[in-house]
């Protein structure tokens, strides 16, 4: 008996963990549609604002683990965007640095405002024990899967928040 409600017990925290982060990504997403870019060109903007002196266009897609073409579309958009620029890399007149522009720079400081905001939304009425603990058995589910085998696709340290 007390195994099967512990069982019952893990299925509601998983779709409840679930149901969480759908609504949470939506939310996300909601914000980046305000600024007129897609969740991928964010994700690039991202990358891109820890790259110092940016990033050769050929390592965009292998680092955020999308297809040549898709990382090309996305880098095309936010340059018509004026979001980020190519430049002609040092040596090499094939290769093309990525840079953000001042544009791209303050649109990341814009979405780093934003995530905030849907981010105390979402823990509005907690109190730090309650954050603490949740924060606890996180970190516990994280280190079963990855104990069991299941590598961080995102490369995500488990202590880190997970948002760049």
């Amino acid at each position: 008996m007390k195994e099967k409600k512990q069982k019952n017990a893990s299925q509601q925290a998983v779709r409840l963990l679930m149901l969480t982060d759908r609504l949470h990504r939506a939310a996300i997403e909601a914000q980046i549609d305000k600024l007129g870019i897609h969740r991928s060109q964010h994700f690039v903007l991202m990358h891109l604002s820890h790259c110092e002196g940016g990033i050769p266009q050929s390592e965009i897609a292998k680092k955020l683990d999308i297809s040549s073409a898709a990382a090309t579309v996305t880098l095309q958009k936010l340059e018509k965007s004026g979001l980020i620029e190519r430049r002609t890399a040092d040596g090499d007149a094939r290769a093309k640095m990525i840079t953000l522009t001042e544009a791209g720079r303050k649109t990341v400081e814009q979405t780093h405002r934003l995530f905030l905001e849907v981010d105390e939304q979402m823990c509005g009425g907690m109190t730090d024990k309650e954050l603490e603990t949740l924060c606890l058995c996180l970190t516990k589910m994280t280190e079963n899967l990855k104990a069991a085998g299941h590598d961080d696709p995102f490369g995500v340290n488990s202590k880190e928040d997970g948002k760049e």
